[in-house]
């Protein structure tokens, strides 16, 4: 949170500031998948089940009518185990089990397969608006009365190999901004009000732009449909983190549409990923939740011109 002048974060005081990548602490997997199970899946399998796990646990829903998942990379480290193996035993002796989970979908349907639930379950994977076009779906799948509870969630790993990739890229690692990192993150949505909701999903508009009077036109579109002014958004949540490349549309939306409004960040706290967005939404709710905010606009754009708005209502 900063005093709605400047987006750059005035305070580095993280243990993870000056490492290039921070891997996920993993939870005990054996307290939830059997150790015969859990060894033949990769860590952002065995990352998204327990989130999941955790999530129809507390809600008491034990086969959501959708399950929804975004994950722009996948299981990164199976797929580059298998391209190992291939190079290494020239195509020969090959483990199946690597081969079958380097496809995106393997994640979202661990989880069906394990909770024993056959409905409907598909995987965005859209670069760094994956977790927003899994939630743009199940919207849409509400708004049409197909469903009335959906699993949604945003999964990524990270590997030192790839991490150099994206750093040649300008994506990560430029100085000053907050560290490359893993994320899971499962939540879930029903349209059933409840007490132990943390707050409302008014509307979910995802496009592409990278014209600051373009996002003010979606938005407006957006809080209409919701029966909004945008005058009334008091705080916006933004993907802030340092890399000018980044930040740059984020402060011209908040200079130009929003100078009085609240601005709150999460990267710093969650570092940088394809799907953090996902981290950064579930912040945003329980932040609405624990301090009774009315309305607050989360912003997710990324440097080719993917942009997000999701509006969110307190109860």
């Amino acid at each position: 949170m900063n005093d709605g002048k400047s987006i750059y974060p005035s305070s580095r005081t993280d243990l993870y500031y000056h490492e290039p990548f921070v891997k996920a602490v993993n939870p005990a997997f054996r307290e939830y998948i059997a150790p015969n199970e859990a060894r033949r899946m990769g860590n952002i399998m065995k990352r998204a089940l327990v989130t999941s796990l955790k999530v129809l646990k507390e809600t008491g829903i034990e086969h959501p009518d959708a399950i929804i998942t975004g994950t722009s990379i996948g299981s990164l480290d199976y797929t580059e185990r298998f391209l190992d193996d291939l190079v290494e035993n020239g195509e020969e002796s090959l483990s199946p089990t690597y081969f079958m989970q380097t496809t995106h979908n393997t994640v979202s349907s661990t989880i069906s397969i394990y909770t024993g639930t056959h409905s409907y379950n598909t995987t965005y994977s859209e670069g760094g608006i994956s977790f927003e076009l899994a939630l743009k779906d199940a919207w849409m799948q509400f708004c049409l009365g197909q469903i009335s509870n959906a699993l949604v969630g945003g999964h990524e790993e990270m590997l030192a190999s790839y991490y150099e990739l994206l750093r040649k890229t300008g994506y990560v690692g430029v100085e000053g901004m907050v560290p490359c990192s893993e994320c899971s993150m499962s939540m879930m949505l029903n349209t059933q009000a409840s007490p132990e909701n943390l707050c409302e999903l008014a509307g979910v508009s995802v496009f592409r732009t990278k014209s600051v009077q373009n996002i003010r036109r979606q938005l407006e579109m957006l809080a209409e449909k919701a029966g909004i002014q945008v005058e009334a958004i008091q705080t916006v949540m933004t993907g802030v983190n340092g890399n000018p490349e980044n930040d740059r549309l984020y402060q011209a939306v908040l200079d130009m549409f929003f100078p009085q409004a609240e601005h709150l960040q999460y990267k710093q706290l969650f570092g940088e990923n394809f799907s953090v967005s996902a981290l950064g939404l579930y912040a945003a709710a329980h932040l609405m939740k624990k301090q009774g905010t009315p309305l607050m606009l989360f912003v997710n754009c990324t440097m080719n011109g993917d942009c997000a708005l999701v509006l969110l209502k307190g109860i």
